[in-house]
């Protein structure tokens, strides 16, 4: 960025937090974080930085609570400021399936299902205390319906959730446990110490004994 651009991105900065004056540290630090994240998808219009603080409401949520149900239609998707997710389905067994993670600086949505108007097919979990930026399902399709930003904001989503699913699928086809362990671990070095050995296994589709003999093999014990 050249200076002169720096200089209007400073100023919409400026013009930002002016929009957020009262609110608490917390709350304001999760909205620039917000406004960062959706900046680096799609660059932010003015107006919709002012629309943001209106539209995205603060929610706590502590460890083992839901965000999302199985057989419950979504409201809402919400933007992780700090903690961390599981999204999981439980079995004709009665135990768990874990699918993804999702932590702080990205978004945690039942997305299909809130999207279609039908009811989660798999819970979303928190693992640990977590602070959100919730918006309502209606403000979200008033956004994509009215707007550019908010059009393209989704289409990225989608497409990100898409591969996400899509490389899965390919992971549990193709490669080893082993080899889902090691790319796992590549991917997210900071969640060794967050989510404990039965999660990950499940996100792996082994039991948490095969991962001990993988981390065993690895020298990862």
């Amino acid at each position: 960025m050249d200076g002169k651009g720096q200089a209007l991105e400073n100023i919409r900065t400026e013009r930002f937090f002016r929009t957020l004056k009262g609110v608490g540290y917390m709350e304001l630090n999760g909205y620039q974080k917000l406004c960062e994240e959706l900046n680096k998808i799609y660059r932010i219009p003015e107006v919709e930085i002012k629309n943001i603080r209106n539209v995205f409401a603060s929610v706590k949520q502590r460890k083992g609570d839901k965000f999302a149900c199985e057989g419950d239609i979504p409201e809402s998707i919400g933007f992780v400021v700090s903690g961390l997710y599981k999204y999981y389905y439980i079995d004709r067994n009665g135990d768990e399936c874990i699918k993804h993670f999702t932590k702080e600086n990205d978004f945690v949505a039942s997305y299909a299902s809130f999207i279609m108007r039908k009811p989660s097919l798999y819970y979303i979990e928190a693992l640990e205390g977590s602070e959100l930026l919730v918006i309502q399902y209606s403000d979200y399709i008033r956004g994509v319906e009215s707007s550019t930003f908010w059009q393209n904001i989704a289409r990225k989503y989608a497409e990100k959730m898409y591969i996400i699913k899509e490389l899965r699928e390919g992971s549990f086809l193709k490669e080893t446990a082993q080899d889902r362990y090691v790319q796992f671990i590549k991917e997210n070095p900071n969640l060794q110490g967050r989510i404990n050995q039965k999660n990950i296994a499940s996100y792996l589709g082994i039991a948490p004994e095969s991962l001990s003999r993988i981390k065993s093999k690895l020298n990862l014990t």
